[in-house]
């Protein structure tokens, strides 16, 4: 059995590969939005995809979550070929997009409970794993306020939160701290970190520098669908 986190995260060794992609290409029309990129991201590590709007970092991230299927190359994520196991790779991921996809007009506790008897857990266990969450991510007070009362960066917390009732292998984050105060952003930050050390690969879009040098053990930066650095 692994060894595991308080936050249930099992252990992993950074030896490793979480995702391996060779060639991924995506293309709308005449527009190649992702091409030709290769991507070696250990198991463990904070990545960050660095790049300016338009850059492809969001569709390069929505083919690695097999939300859109590439038009060529080839990659695996947790061991899983994007193409042939496509279900596999879900098991094994979550997501959390540029915005919050949370019902305003629950508490964030209701949020959490309901999307855990989505997944599956019994009433009694869906209401434990949401106040753990909850107790995690620093939300324990404000778990009876509806999510419209929210400040960004609370929202932004249950947001992530949201996506780790079933703890993933890997946590996709498409710039998380866009439109965030410098508080706030720096919160968020704690968290992500907290997560990796927990043992979830986090692999997180950005087109802010500071937040990728913060962060991330690794940068790759995009222009025009095109890998042009990476250290």
């Amino acid at each position: 059995m692994n060894d595991t986190s308080p936050m249930g995260v099992p252990s992993m060794g950074l030896a490793q590969s979480a995702i391996s992609a060779r060639g991924l290409v995506k293309t709308f029309g005449k527009l190649r939005a992702v091409d030709g990129i290769n991507l070696d991201v250990p198991r463990g590590m904070i990545f960050a995809i660095l790049g300016p709007n338009g850059a492809g970092k969001t569709t390069l991230m929505r083919m690695l979550a097999t939300l859109s299927r590439p038009d060529a190359g080839s990659a695996t994520v947790m061991g899983h070929d994007l193409v042939q196991a496509p279900h596999e790779v879900r098991a094994a991921i979550a997501m959390t997009g540029q915005f919050a996809s949370l019902d305003e007009d629950l508490t964030g506790r209701e949020n959490l409970v309901l999307l855990a008897r989505l997944w599956g857990f019994r009433r009694r266990a869906a209401k434990a794993r949401a106040d753990d969450l909850l107790a995690a991510f620093g939300l324990s007070e404000a778990a009876t306020k509806q999510v419209r009362d929210y400040s960004g960066g609370m929202r932004r917390r249950l947001d992530i939160a949201a996506s780790l009732v079933v703890t993933p292998g890997v946590l996709f984050l498409d710039e998380p701290t866009t439109g965030l105060d410098p508080n706030a952003r720096k919160d968020v930050w704690g968290m992500i970190r907290g997560l990796a050390e927990a043992g979830v690969t986090i692999l997180l879009t950005t087109q802010y520098l500071e937040e990728a040098d913060q962060l991330a053990a690794r940068i790759a930066v995009i222009d025009h669908g095109r890998k042009i650095a990476e250290g």
